[in-house]
């Protein structure tokens, strides 16, 4: 019995996908030719330094800023010149305003009943996304009485209520004490897996890119410059510009040899990622990737390179030392219980596999 292949079967349309935008930062050039996509039930997080345009991306895709060229497609329907309740896709602002003279059931409630959804069905939709923030208790209290968390969860229901197949979150955790982060966070995750819009989230915080995030897009002057999963983007910057963004804080001169050998003040290294030529290059890499040993000591650490702490680092998370090696003030972890004395003579070894190598002169 003979039958035809068959044939694949074409990729699910992507619930946003954006091409070529181009938005104005007032009469400056502002971001340029910025492309990527969005999956339904995909978190996508956008980051980037204080000022490259992470707010003003957002509102671009809303329609609620002006765009110069480019193309907004929402579920593989071109809606780049729609105004934007017509775009299937809800914009949150960091700040989110609730209505205060509407209780909590009334305020989910409200851009159903804009919608003309009949009134059976948006209470039940309403209560649905109440339950899904863990607010359904709430539904008859006066929203002047919520705390800030609970603002945000409110927020969110209302945002997830319409049901749109983008939701676009604009630094939702920022104005929050540390111990509301934990409960709006897992208040958008649930949310976003119980309705599966595609959500695409802004952000300078790297901890929160890392925890929410499916995929991460990296903003760097005006343009997307790397787009990966966090452990790889973290692991594994694609340029020299990214690396810094990412705050990789360990940086070293030297040249790259024809055979792909680093030497520099550490000694010679193998680098497990070459992103240049030969000649004058830059090694990067975490500090977790860098160990620690007394000068004295044997072993693994005897192949690395004499060193001497000049300072020490103590974190809330984690505590590090901050070495001098042939010039370079290189940072790495130590165990807050026994820390090195600042002064004391160290050797610094390095994992080669997690260095990066770029072009010396690379932007």
């Amino acid at each position: 019995m003979s039958g035809r292949a068959r044939a694949p079967e074409a990729a699910p349309e992507p619930a946003l996908r954006v091409t070529g935008l181009a938005v104005p930062f007032g009469d400056r050039p502002g971001l340029a030719a910025l492309s990527f996509t969005a999956g339904a039930g995909e978190r996508l997080v956008i980051v980037g330094a204080s000022g490259a345009g992470k707010t003003t991306l957002l509102r671009a895709v809303a329609g609620l800023a002006p765009v110069a060229a480019g193309r907004v497609e929402v579920g593989g329907r071109d809606v780049t010149r729609l105004p934007p309740e017509r775009r299937d896709a809800v914009y949150l602002h960091q700040t989110p305003v609730l209505f205060p003279h509407l209780r909590v059931l009334e305020n989910v409630l409200f851009p159903l009943r804009v919608r003309g959804v009949p009134a059976a069905a948006a209470r039940t939709r309403a209560a649905q996304a109440l339950a899904a923030v863990r607010m359904d208790g709430y539904a008859a209290r006066d929203t002047r009485a919520l705390s800030g968390g609970q603002r945000h969860r409110v927020a969110l229901a209302r945002a997830v209520a319409a049901r749109p197949a983008v939701l676009l979150l604009d630094e939702p955790l920022s104005s929050l004490d540390p111990s509301l982060r934990d409960d709006v966070r897992e208040a958008i995750v649930s949310i976003q897996r119980e309705y599966r819009p595609a959500l695409v989230l802004v952000t300078h915080d790297l901890d929160e890119a890392g925890l929410l995030a499916d995929r991460v897009a990296v903003l760097v002057d005006g343009h997307v410059a790397q787009t990966a999963p966090p452990a790889e983007l973290f692991a594994h910057p694609a340029t020299l510009a990214v690396a810094r963004f990412l705050g990789v804080a360990n940086e070293v001169a030297g040249r790259l040899s024809d055979g792909g050998r680093f030497d520099s003040p550490l000694g010679p290294l193998r680098p497990g990622t070459v992103r240049a030529t030969a000649g004058r290059a830059v090694a990067v890499f975490r500090p977790d990737a860098a160990r620690l040993a007394a000068a004295h000591s044997s072993g693994t650490h005897a192949s690395g390179a004499d060193a001497r702490v000049v300072a020490l680092r103590h974190r809330a998370r984690a505590s590090s030392a901050v070495v001098l090696v042939g010039g370079a003030e290189l940072e790495v972890p130590v165990d807050a219980a026994r820390p090195p004395a600042v002064g004391e003579a160290v050797r610094v070894a390095v994992d080669e596999a997690r260095v990066t190598v770029f072009p010396a002169d690379a932007p």
